[in-house]
């Protein structure tokens, strides 16, 4: 596919990891939000075909129309209407699914998109990086390094290390929405800890919890410093293992993406 496109199919599979993440979140809100985003990832998914095929519907049963009438086969078409059934009632009723049927259909619209895609587009749905739609170089780069590590050179304590970094560099990035002076970043530890736990529960609500159990089992910590690059310290030995990497590469690509709708 053309540069153009790719960077639509990477806005629209962040569309549905966070779909899964505001799923995964268990609230009313959280419900509606993922039923909401993972419709939306299928429609736009529909639309791109349809436009590529020349036709420019507007409503979601034209978009299906024009698409099938073209000779397209739409994967878990039942269910799909059934997303779009519950959609419409969260979107306009003020109904929420409940937790299993939100689940259900959340999983069936990623099933959607990795097999329409390979189909219709000639994508594999799980080469599309999220990293690229990162807007902070900086950190997507540092992420790209980790998941390198990650993935080619299976050292799973850099990949670890290289993720934390890339948490660290974002909530860096949001407290200076709040706190102007760079020096009051810069505290003796473990003051620092003390505050980075009330500034994730004020500032990074969602992902609270997971940062927390990220910093408690692997013991790194990153300390800033003015002009220069940050100071790591390991509070303790650890040895590090894949399921450590990958809950630290998918916790700091999820957070980081969050973070920059949220505050960008």
């Amino acid at each position: 596919m053309k540069k153009e496109e790719m960077a639509f199919l990477v806005d629209v599979k962040a569309l549905m990891e966070h779909a899964i993440m505001h799923q995964q979140s268990g609230s009313k809100f959280g419900m509606r939000l993922a039923v909401n985003h993972a419709h939306q990832a299928v429609e736009l998914t529909l639309r791109k075909k349809a436009e590529l095929l020349g036709k420019n519907p507007y409503f979601f049963p034209d978009i299906k129309k024009v698409v099938k009438s073209s000779g397209v086969k739409i994967p878990y078409e039942r269910q799909i209407d059934e997303l779009n059934k519950a959609r419409e009632l969260t979107q306009h009723y003020g109904t929420t699914p409940n937790e299993n049927d939100a689940r259900r259909l959340i999983f069936v619209a990623r099933d959607f998109l990795i097999d329409f895609w390979k189909e219709e587009f000639e994508v594999d749905y799980n080469t599309v990086s999220l990293l690229d739609a990162i807007s902070n170089e900086d950190i997507q780069k540092v992420l790209k390094e980790a998941q390198k590590c990650f993935e080619k050179d299976q050292n799973y304590r850099e990949a670890t290390i290289k993720s934390v970094l890339a948490i660290y560099k974002i909530k860096w990035w949001i407290k200076s929405k709040f706190i102007k002076d760079p020096r009051l970043l810069i505290l003796n530890w473990p003051l620092q800890d003390a505050l980075d736990s009330v500034l994730d529960i004020a500032l990074s609500g969602p992902f609270a919890y997971r940062l927390r159990k990220l910093g408690e089992t692997t013991g790194i910590v990153f300390i800033p410093t003015l002009g220069g690059e940050p100071h790591m310290q390991q509070l303790r030995e650890y040895e590090f293992v894949r399921e450590d990497a990958l809950f630290a590469l998918e916790l700091a690509t999820e957070y980081v993406l969050w973070a920059e709708q949220v505050y960008g």
